[in-house]
């Protein structure tokens, strides 16, 4: 499979059902690392669910976002977050240009609708959210401060 760059996606999922692109940014860590796992995109039939990796254009940003949706709302709204992010985006269905449905990762393939690892892997990251949330926000700022008065700072 021929392998785009990020902004020819779009673009190329005119004229084909998917294409293939090299990641890049760090908000869908541990899944996606970036410019090493290729992500193959399938153009979107709508309605998507919760779980998908949605690619999305918001209007007048030009900039392409693959992110998770996490909720959607009553009129349709995606409610969208980064897997390593920790601020939610709300997505018309408007926006969305594709969704993933692979990944190769160190030259392995991983079909997204099948395989079990990765079903796992959604699984978990949304059970422990909260859990990577506190963390993040709260108790490792907490635990600064405290070894900062231990050492006298």
């Amino acid at each position: 499979m021929k392998t785009y760059d990020i902004s020819d996606v779009e673009k190329a999922l005119q004229t084909q059902d998917t294409a293939a692109f090299l990641t890049s940014g760090a908000s869908m860590r541990p899944l996606l690392r970036t410019h090493k796992d290729i992500v193959v995109i399938k153009k979107a039939q709508q309605p998507l669910n919760v779980g998908d990796v949605p690619l999305y254009k918001k209007t007048g940003v030009d900039k392409l976002i693959l992110h998770r949706i996490i909720g959607i709302k009553n009129d349709g709204t995606y409610i969208i977050r980064g897997d390593n992010t920790y601020h939610k985006e709300f997505v018309s269905q408007d926006d969305v240009i594709g969704v993933m449905t692979a990944i190769y990762r160190g030259g392995k393939y991983v079909d997204c609708s099948v395989s079990t690892g990765y079903k796992i892997y959604v699984k978990l990251n949304r059970i422990f959210y909260p859990v990577r949330y506190l963390w993040k926000t709260k108790i490792r700022a907490t635990l600064g401060k405290i070894k900062r008065r231990l050492k006298g700072e």
